[in-house]
């Protein structure tokens, strides 16, 4: 559907048809018990070159309605639990790599992470949601309309925070993670919070 707001399966697409992948897909089962819990908010954190980012991208290509991944998860670790379709291509997801807006965004990152997701949200949903308010209303607004609730991923979650000597630009950053996780709109619209 979108680049942000509902991806499709490519990148674990790639990563799976690649000459050396390692099938992490139990991860899926765990993040399945997590679903629309107190404990639906998640944080990875490892070294370098841990595969964090792969992870991501199979999140994204299990539980993103943009893509029918079932034949990407036939033969793998997960297709043996027996609830694993349950959950396959059924949320509404948003995937951000914060790096990527970094490196192009410095001044402005937080209006325009808000930008490019508003931007997939009216390929989907045109003038029919109020993109004048709050972001986390307006993610309320799509779970409403939808009745669908939002996985968030976020790679690496920690960017701003490492490379910035701006105290206001690491408060709006902080405030935009809050309105995602924390704030009493998303104790609706959030089924899981996952960030590396």
């Amino acid at each position: 559907m979108g680049i942000y707001f509902n991806p499709t399966n490519e990148s674990f697409t790639q990563a799976k048809n690649s000459m050396i992948y390692v099938d992490k897909t139990e991860l899926l089962e765990q993040l399945n018990l997590r679903l629309s819990t107190e404990n639906k908010c998640i944080a990875v954190s490892h070294a370098r070159r841990f595969g964090k980012s792969h992870a991501a991208g199979m999140i994204d290509a299990y539980y993103s309605l943009g893509c029918d991944s079932s034949k990407l998860f036939d033969n793998t670790k997960i297709s043996s639990h027996a609830d694993y379709k349950k959950y396959m291509n059924k949320y509404n997801v948003i995937h951000l790599d914060i790096s990527s807006f970094w490196d192009d965004f410095k001044d402005n990152l937080v209006e325009k992470i808000k930008e490019y997701i508003i931007d997939d949200f009216k390929k989907s949903f045109n003038d029919e949601i109020d993109y004048s308010k709050k972001f986390n209303v307006i993610l309320m607004s799509v779970y409403q309309k939808t009745t669908i609730p939002f996985v968030i991923i976020i790679d690496e979650w920690d960017c701003v925070i490492r490379n910035s000597d701006d105290k206001e630009l690491v408060h709006s950053y902080l405030q935009f993670l809050h309105s995602l996780f924390k704030s009493e709109e998303s104790k609706a619209f959030l089924a899981l919070g996952y960030i590396t």
